[in-house]
């Protein structure tokens, strides 16, 4: 969205030079009513308390379009994210893409992808990838197995600022022993049920994780989900066709041979055949007797 971010930089740009001019405005007016209170004039307005007002609600307004324009760069990485999805057939690619993005969007060290495996119930890791843009494999995985299972009894975000002096987790010895600082462990929900957890931490920076994301993170890990529950699909859909056509396969050979066998027995009780047979017959006959006599 390079146009919009022209847009909101502009705007950017323009609040926080009003911003500037109106603090100077406040300063000026400032100075004016000394001089003029000094003078013996009475002004009933409050002018400088007006500039003053004006100055904070652009401050005000300069947060909020702050705010804004980190939300538009989530919302372009999150339509990649979702373009990428929809439009790439390499799953882990996608998947490594998509742990990326929330590394790079939140400040995570880490961050995985946990799903239930319909079988066992297991969370099993689907992706994990570090900030260096790295798989880890599942013997490096740590984490919190007591924040992941109390997001999912909760069935809603937690989020620790803090997790080795959080006092909700003293008795973890996960995050003790690993000393976890910021944590961040979203449930993810599909066809109405917790199907697995997005966790994402960071063992140097405190405080790194925030509340307003938590909506484009769940976003990010369903959509994530989403393409692992259809690959999934679609490898048993492909199996059972491959198992279909083998079974196709075999029948046809059955169906040829029986056509064959079927065709061999008209030719031999054909009368044709039948004569040809007798001929064959009398003929070895002649031939063994011709043997007997030399």
């Amino acid at each position: 969205m390079p146009e919009n971010d022209n847009l909101t930089t502009d705007l950017m740009n323009s609040i926080a030079q009003s911003s500037t001019e109106a603090k100077q405005l406040q300063a000026i007016l400032e100075r004016v009513m000394q001089v003029l209170t000094q003078n013996g004039f009475q002004i009933a307005v409050d002018i400088v308390g007006l500039s003053g007002q004006m100055h904070q609600r652009l401050e005000k307004a300069g947060h909020q379009a702050n705010i804004i324009s980190h939300q538009m760069v989530r919302l372009d990485e999150m339509l990649n994210t979702f373009a990428l999805i929809t439009s790439s057939l390499e799953l882990d690619h996608v998947l490594q893409e998509v742990m990326d993005t929330v590394i790079r969007l939140t400040g995570a060290e880490r961050a995985y992808l946990m799903l239930r495996d319909r079988q066992t119930q297991e969370l099993d890791i689907a992706v994990a990838r570090n900030w260096d843009r790295e798989n880890i494999a599942d013997s490096d995985a740590v984490f919190s197995r007591s924040i992941v299972n109390e997001a999912l009894q909760q069935g809603q975000a937690i989020i620790a600022t803090n997790a080795s002096a959080d006092q909700r987790f003293q008795g973890a010895k996960s995050i003790m022993s690993n000393q976890l600082r910021s944590i961040l462990c979203i449930p993810l929900m599909l066809h109405g049920q917790v199907t697995g957890v997005l966790y994402a931490d960071n063992r140097i920076t405190q405080d790194v994780f925030r509340k307003e994301e938590i909506p484009l993170l769940t976003v990010f890990g369903v959509q994530a989900a989403i393409a692992i529950e259809n690959a999934r699909q679609f490898t048993e859909v492909k199996s059972d066709l491959n198992k279909a056509l083998n079974e196709l396969q075999t029948l046809q050979i059955e169906i040829d041979r029986q056509r064959v066998e079927k065709q061999v027995s008209q030719i031999t009780e054909s009368d044709y055949f039948q004569r040809l047979a007798m001929s064959a017959r009398t003929m070895r006959k002649r031939a063994d007797r011709t043997g007997d006599v030399d």
